[in-house]
């Protein structure tokens, strides 16, 4: 199986994606051994708030992670990790954590599903996968699960979290859209948050398509380029799926089960 960086028809809608001007909303945190690490504080809400900083950081894995860089996460005030990743993802690049942080293991998804639906993707729906898998990210009874059980964690045991997936991309970005519209943020900055990543992407074939190949025909050729950008296709698919619901917020009060007093609590506890 060969991996090419060559845009097919299907996904024209990626070329030049990387050179497009990107507004920056969350505070990128210089840090060099955690990529795409990311401070939500700052970001206004439609009412005048502002997310506090130092309380919602989005991230890449922390496999990596030198000593000093969590230090630093320590200093800003970290005290909680949400892992989205599976658990073969995790088992495959552990993350480095302080001892006194506490560990929230949340996946979106399985590996078994997720590997099938790679294998069927990247074959038949080629430049289109990671649009369906969106859907799958908002519809599926596991993903809503995933959501839920962050939604509640944010409610319930109030404090500076870091939540995470592999490239902090597809599963991180839409835990920081969902948490930006429970605090009142618009559509819009919501959509330059997400964009944001492709400022910081880096070019590496990711784990989980690598481990794919030997289920493959020889003769398939993967167009990556899905797979290492956020496409502004992918929020507006986000955006679709949330429609029936009335949007990011309607879709958190739908399925995700938050309440009235729980978004009263979550802009208290996040927002000044």
């Amino acid at each position: 199986m060969k991996f090419s960086n060559q845009h097919s028809d299907a996904s024209d809608q990626f070329a030049g994606i990387n050179h497009a001007q990107y507004r920056e909303v969350s505070k990128k945190l210089e840090l060099t051994s955690i990529k795409n690490c990311r401070d939500l504080g700052g970001i206004t809400t439609t009412d005048g708030h502002i997310v506090k900083s130092g309380m919602l950081l989005r991230s890449a894995n922390l496999h990596h992670a030198s000593d000093e860089d969590l230090v630093t996460l320590k200093t800003i005030g970290v005290q909680n990790i949400i892992d989205l990743r599976t658990r073969q993802e995790r088992e495959a690049e552990r993350d480095r954590l302080l001892s006194t942080w506490d560990l929230y293991e949340i996946p979106g998804f399985t590996e078994r599903r997720e590997l099938i639906a790679q294998l069927r993707g990247v074959i038949f729906k080629p430049g289109s996968f990671i649009c369906s898998l969106y859907e799958q990210l908002l519809n599926s009874e596991e993903s809503q699960t995933c959501w839920t059980e962050i939604m509640n964690l944010l409610v319930n045991k109030p404090g500076s979290y870091l939540f995470h997936c592999t490239q902090g991309k597809d599963r991180t970005g839409i835990a920081a859209a969902l948490i930006l519209a429970a605090l009142g943020v618009d559509d819009q900055t919501i959509r330059d948050d997400y964009l944001q990543t492709n400022l910081y992407m880096d070019r590496q074939t990711p784990v989980m398509l690598e481990r794919a190949q030997k289920y493959l025909p020889k003769h398939i050729h993967i167009d990556i380029e899905q797979f290492l950008v956020a496409a502004p296709v992918y929020f507006d698919t986000m955006m679709q799926t949330a429609e029936p619901y009335g949007g990011l917020l309607g879709y958190l009060q739908g399925p995700i089960g938050l309440t009235d007093d729980d978004i009263a609590t979550l802009r208290k506890t996040y927002l000044e």
